[in-house]
């Protein structure tokens, strides 16, 4: 089973990310670089707090019992949507995203104690670092480099279109489990824990 764990997004601002979503693939259409990015479905936008990959039994165990304990002692926060990016950058996009304001020392405090309690239940370390944010596409595998150099240097500049995209109060966390299909990721939720306790 691949699982990761997650702060699910509210569905009005889904609604809001589906919108800068329609916007930008609009703008790439219009310029012949639509095959660059292959667009996240509105059900899937969520913020990764730890991807954990295959997930056996006693791992999964483990990592439920890590849930419980982090998230009590770890009260509601806010958070927002706000800004325009790409990963690794905008020349060589792979992943872009719409990032996070807000009350981030919580999250990032509770994200700390979700990697170091994954790596006590077998995980290997995450090597990339924590970059809050929601995945709104992905470069397609067939796009060559320079459309995606050419799509990434006119989404850089459409950085207005995810500005204040609204705040909501975190108050829990879910685990996942994300199926691979041919018409992309389903998730499935396996848990959900509330946030102080």
């Amino acid at each position: 089973m691949r699982a990761f764990i997650a702060i699910e997004i509210p569905e009005e601002l889904r609604t809001r990310l589906s919108a800068v979503r329609a916007e930008l693939s609009h703008l790439l259409t219009a310029q012949q670089m639509a095959s660059a990015l292959r667009w996240s479905g509105t059900q899937n936008y969520h913020l990764t707090l730890r991807f954990l990959g295959e997930t056996g039994e006693d791992q999964r165990a483990c990592v439920e019992a890590l849930l419980g304990r982090v998230t009590a002692h770890c009260p509601p926060f806010p958070l927002s949507l706000e800004g325009l990016g790409a990963f690794p950058n905008w020349r060589k996009m792979r992943v872009l995203w719409v990032g996070m304001t807000g009350d981030l020392p919580p999250l990032n405090t509770l994200q700390g104690r979700i990697e170091s309690g994954a790596q006590a239940c077998g995980f290997a370390v995450e090597p990339q670092g924590f970059h809050p944010h929601i995945t709104l596409a992905r470069t397609s595998r067939e796009a060559p480099s320079g459309l995606i150099s050419q799509a990434g240097a006119l989404l850089a500049e459409q950085t207005k279109v995810a500005r204040q995209l609204g705040q909501w109060e975190v108050s829990e966390l879910v685990l996942m489990q994300s199926d691979l299909r041919p018409e992309g990721s389903v998730y499935t939720v396996l848990g959900r824990y509330q946030l102080g306790g």
